[in-house]
């Protein structure tokens, strides 16, 4: 509310223009019906109106003027200024209640400070707008920055923010987690200060990039902190001024080591299923091979024993006769019979029940054994053998049956294999191994291991390269077919490396090819060793 300034002329006069209004109200009324001294409440009205805009004076003169007006036209005698005693008494009460009414608006007008009114000019009206939206701006500028500040420093992201020359001018509280190194220590530095040059030069290339575009872009990157190798992928993208100048590069890298790693762990997971697969799938044709062989193996000698027994059942046949079939029966039986064994040896070596006899034995006299045994092959098939050796006094621990079966196998295969005519051999001999560790480095002292090596050489049909490898796997032949030329179910050589290695000692087989032969080495310590 604003107070109106008055002169004491302007202000004087309204009061009489007031008053002159309501006394001709009062008048007016009067004709009509006789007025009472409850109606002078109406000349209250230039009485407060002239004591708030004029004060103290001002009211008590609009009091007085008001009084001799109700006294002369108003109280009898009419328009005359004696009273008499119960109109005094009546201008009395008037004059107490007006005073009681202008006290109050006259101190209270002077606690409160109204304002005059002022008239803006238009330039000055323009300022106040623009500084009322600067203010407003302001504070929404503030906002955004106070929201844009959490969303930095809260990020699960690195943020971070570099002018064109790679000094850091933003480095959030993520940053700091993972290169394990204060904003304060960054800020206005480059990655050349506090990180490996190649890392660092890797950063820099991208960034180069970004800038040379002029556009995002998206990198893998990578770095080693706290002595751990972290991955990110890295969206970098250009940052300009109000001018459009390009004036630095706002990054946001996310680690997704632990996405690499579970993708890595998803993908040797999946590797290893598809091999394990094939592995059983490739297990289960040679297990169905098998038993096809096995199936075609037993009956193949059966075949000729109950044939022959068929002819000896007949009667009247000569000796000779008799004599062939016999032979055949017998032969056909222990083929079968060795093929039951090798199958039962197979079981125990799976089962873990495969035990060895162990005792103090001499090589050569079971070599000898297993060379009387096979010598009629060999002079069948007109093979020229030959049995090289050393003198072997020293003597090893282990299964004398089982050492027998082991050069059995291996001889018998080499018969087999190896075509009329050719050659097969056994060299037996000792070698030694030298083992030298720190200590003994140190002390200039040496430590020897002996073995005896046993190696069987044919010039038999020789070995494909790439069945090299699986030479000693069970059921693994190098022709599975049921129409192949030689004979076995593929676990001799199975059950050679299995008793080989339960005398602490090694198999291995060396050949250049098909046609070319072959040579089986077995090497088993000698006691001296132990």
């Amino acid at each position: 509310m604003q107070r109106i300034a008055f002169s004491g002329f302007h202000l004087y006069g309204l009061t009489l223009v007031i008053e002159i209004l309501v006394l001709s109200i009062m008048y007016l009324l009067n004709q009509v019906i006789d007025v009472t001294t409850s109606a002078f409440v109406l000349f209250f009205c230039p009485i407060i109106i002239t004591a708030w805009y004029g004060g103290l004076k001002a009211a008590i003169f609009a009091t007085l003027l008001t009084g001799l007006a109700i006294v002369y036209f108003f109280l009898p005698p009419l328009n005359s200024l004696l009273l008499g005693g119960e109109e005094f008494i009546q201008a009395s009460l008037f004059l107490i209640q007006s005073f009681l009414f202008i006290t109050p608006v006259t101190l209270l007008q002077s606690k409160i400070s109204l304002k005059p009114k002022v008239e803006i000019p238009q330039d000055q009206k323009l300022c106040l707008e623009y500084i009322t939206k600067l203010e407003e701006t302001k504070a929404a500028l503030w906002q955004s920055q106070s929201w844009l500040d959490r969303i930095v420093e809260n990020s699960y992201s690195a943020i971070y923010i570099k002018d064109l020359e790679g000094r850091y001018l933003l480095f959030n509280h993520k940053c700091e987690t993972i290169f394990n190194i204060s904003r304060g220590q960054v800020l206005g530095k480059t990655d050349y200060d506090f990180l490996p040059d190649e890392i660092a030069a890797t950063y820099r290339y991208n960034e180069q990039k970004v800038i040379e575009l002029g556009k995002a872009l998206e990198f893998e990157e990578f770095g080693i902190f706290n002595s751990q190798s972290v991955t990110f992928i890295s969206l970098k993208c250009p940052l300009y001024n109000c001018d459009g100048v390009l004036y630095g590069i706002c990054g946001i890298s996310t680690e997704i080591s632990e996405q690499q790693a579970a993708l890595r762990d998803r993908k040797n997971m999946e590797e290893a299923l598809i091999k394990q697969s094939e592995e059983l799938a490739q297990i289960n044709r040679i297990k169905d091979d098998f038993l096809t062989t096995v199936s075609h193996e037993l009956r193949t000698p059966l075949n000729a024993i109950l044939g022959w027994s068929q002819v000896l059942r007949s009667g009247k046949l000569s000796d000779s006769i008799v004599a062939k079939a016999l032979e055949t029966i017998e032969r056909n039986a222990r083929s079968q019979k060795q093929l039951i064994e090798d199958i039962l040896d197979v079981s125990e070596i799976i089962t873990g029940k495969l035990h060895l006899q162990i005792s103090l034995i001499d090589v050569v006299p079971i070599i000898e054994t297993v060379i009387n045994i096979c010598l009629p092959s060999v002079v069948a098939k007109q093979i020229q053998f030959k049995f090289v050796h050393d003198e072997v006094k020293e003597k090893i621990l282990g299964d004398s049956d089982r050492l027998q079966q082991v050069i059995w196998n291996l001889l018998s295969n080499a018969i087999k294999f190896t075509p009329a005519g050719g050659n097969i051999a056994i060299n037996l001999r000792v070698e030694e191994w030298q083992k030298t560790t720190e200590e003994q480095k140190v002390a200039c002292a040496s430590s020897y291991l002996k073995f005896v090596v046993i190696e069987v050489t044919d010039t038999g049909i020789g070995i494909k390269p790439e069945f090299l490898p699986f030479v000693f796997d069970r059921f693994r032949q190098a022709d599975g077919s049921t129409t192949r030329l030689y004979g076995g179910l593929g676990l001799g050589l199975a059950i050679v490396r299995h008793i080989v290695e339960l005398h602490g000692g090694v198999i291995y087989v060396q050949s250049e090819g098909e046609g070319k032969g072959a040579t089986f080495t077995v090497k088993l310590p000698l006691v001296n060793n132990l």
